[in-house]
């Protein structure tokens, strides 16, 4: 009981001293609560300079260093490194962005070349340019083909008990879902049959099923076609067959899906 005593005076009495010490700091800069902090806990014995200068050198030497190691190494508390790494050398850490894949020199070169193409070109036909775009692509999305209730109607005599229908059947699967759109909605759409793999002959059929459907909305003359640079879509067997097909197509640089105008 005395123990229990001796704890409660001794958390009311911190209580105090963190409203005095709230009080004392408010209206004051950052700086400045930075050295009133630093005098009550840190004492004399390691300059401010000094104290921020060795935990901006930790956080350079190791990027992922955690402000625990900072504090069991410098000597003061987890809050004083966060106010030092947050507040006065204005850290945050930050997580790795995941990206498709790393370039070299020679792929941002190339890159670069074809976006200043694609530049000067918008720049000398206009937004003419973009409305006559017409990109692609491919995407695994999940099929189900649900049975309706009508569907499911069987010839019963009146006495015999009708068919039961479960409401979870496990019976969805993946399908390739190929899209192609322009600016104002999507234009032609298809999937790929199960059973089938995105090969050359699979790529050309989509295209000339695509011309057909361009063709019908008046549009075979004008567009012009943005594809990535997978094997079925620059193979020499797409290549002759987008000519047949009198199918202009835009240059794109190796892995950059970004580069897609819409």
């Amino acid at each position: 009981m005395q123990e229990y005593r001796q704890f409660m005076v001794k958390c009311a009495f911190q209580t105090v001293q963190f409203a005095n010490g709230s009080e004392f700091l408010k209206g004051k800069t950052p700086e400045r609560q930075f050295c009133v902090i630093e005098s009550v806990r840190i004492g004399p014995f390691l300059p401010r300079t000094r104290l921020i200068e060795r935990v901006d050198c930790m956080i350079r030497a190791n990027r992922r260093v955690k402000q625990k190691e900072i504090a069991d190494e410098v000597g003061i508390s987890k809050e004083q490194v966060h106010h030092i790494v947050t507040t006065v050398l204005g850290y945050r850490k930050v997580s790795a962005r995941w990206v498709p894949r790393q370039l070299t020199v020679e792929m941002k070169a190339r890159r670069k070349d074809m976006c200043t193409q694609l530049l000067e070109r918008y720049n000398a036909e206009g937004e003419a340019f973009l409305e006559r775009i017409l990109t692609g692509d491919e995407s695994w999305v999940h099929h189900y083909d649900p049975e309706c209730k009508a569907q499911s109607m069987e010839y019963r005599h009146k006495t015999s008990p009708p068919p039961r229908k479960f409401k979870v059947v496990a019976s969805a699967r993946e399908v390739l879902f190929t899209v192609f759109w322009d600016m104002e909605g999507v234009v032609y759409m298809t999937f790929l049959e199960q059973g089938q793999t995105v090969n050359s002959e699979r790529y050309i059929s989509t295209l000339q099923a695509l011309k057909l459907r361009l063709r019908h909305v008046q549009r075979d003359k004008d567009s012009i076609l943005q594809h990535d640079n997978l094997h079925p879509h620059t193979s020499r067997q797409t290549q002759e067959a987008l000519r047949q097909l009198e199918l202009t197509t835009l240059p794109h640089p190796a892995y950059s899906s970004n580069l897609a105008p819409f």
